[in-house]
């Protein structure tokens, strides 16, 4: 157990899932009730599984997660640290949970440039999360342009 405290958890009004499985059920953290359709909202990623091995390798996870330069200023994106069921149907009922450790999301979110970056266990749906935002933008954060 650490002695340093952990990160404050970010509280957005509204996440929209992302993730490469269809058919995936899992639940909003952060006290959120639903996920969000609206393309404005932050946004949460539920990586995939790896292609070998137990988790995804940092390059692997890293090549998940989008480019912060294709999304908005300010944005916020929460990288889910469970991993989806196996795709087998027995794999869904009897395979354990994989896990992506967090200092790997946190690793992959700092390589691609994403800022402020925190990590910590939901207390309410007990997920652990690792989260970057994006970095703001110049002309949208007020400076004058100076071209």
């Amino acid at each position: 157990m650490s002695a340093m405290p952990s990160a404050p958890l970010p509280s957005p009004t509204a996440l929209r899932l992302v993730c490469l499985s269809r058919g995936t059920r899992v639940s909003p953290p952060l006290g959120l009730a639903a996920w969000s359709e609206d393309e404005r909202a932050d946004l949460a990623l539920l990586l995939d599984g790896p292609r070998a091995g137990p988790t995804p390798t940092l390059p692997e996870t890293a090549a998940q997660i989008p480019d912060p330069g294709s999304l908005r200023s300010g944005t916020l994106l929460v990288v889910l640290g469970d991993l989806p069921p196996g795709r087998a149907l027995l794999g869904r009922w009897l395979g354990p949970r994989a896990h992506v450790p967090r200092a790997v999301r946190c690793s992959a979110l700092l390589a691609l440039g994403y800022e402020r970056l925190g990590g910590g266990v939901d207390p309410r749906s007990g997920q652990d999360l690792a989260w970057g935002y994006v970095r703001a933008r110049q002309a949208e954060a007020g400076a004058p342009d100076h071209a």
